[in-house]
C-alpha cells in the first residue's frame, strides 16, 4: 500500500482583500467565481508614491522618505476555461495581494 499526500491547498488571498477563496477551493471576486486549479493571477502595478505637502511641512526633509502610497493595482484572475475578471486593490493592499499572487502562481504550477 502506498500512501499519497493530498495535493497541498492554494495559498489564501490576505484578509481584507477583494479575493476570497472558499473551503471547496474556489475563488471568488465579487460575484465571478472559478475553480482555483488551472486559474491563474496577474498583477498590474499602477501604484505610486508622492509627497504632500502636510508631510514636507510636518516632517521637513524625511517627508522624501515617507512618502504617500497612492494609486491602484489591478489584479487580473483567469480561470482555466479563459473566463477572467479584474479587480483594482488600494495602494495599502498591494504588497500584500502581490506576495499573494507569487504564491498562488507558484502553487498553480506545481499542482497544475
Amino acid at each position: 500500500m502506498s500512501s499519497q499526500k493530498p495535493a497541498p491547498k492554494p495559498p489564501r488571498p490576505p484578509r481584507g482583500a477583494p479575493i476570497s477563496l472558499d473551503g471547496d477551493g474556489t475563488l471568488r471576486v465579487n460575484q465571478w467565481r472559478a475553480p482555483a486549479r488551472g486559474a491563474t493571477v496577474q498583477t498590474i502595478d499602477g501604484t505610486g508614491k508622492r509627497v504632500t505637502v502636510t508631510r514636507l511641512f510636518v516632517t521637513g526633509v524625511f517627508a522624501f522618505a515617507l512618502k504617500k502610497k497612492t494609486g491602484a493595482l489591478s489584479v487580473v484572475v483567469c480561470a482555466a476555461d479563459g473566463d477572467s475578471t479584474t479587480v483594482k486593490v488600494s495602494a495599502k493592499k498591494a504588497q500584500d495581494i502581490m506576495a499573494w499572487a507569487v504564491a498562488f502562481h507558484a502553487w498553480s504550477e506545481a499542482n497544475g
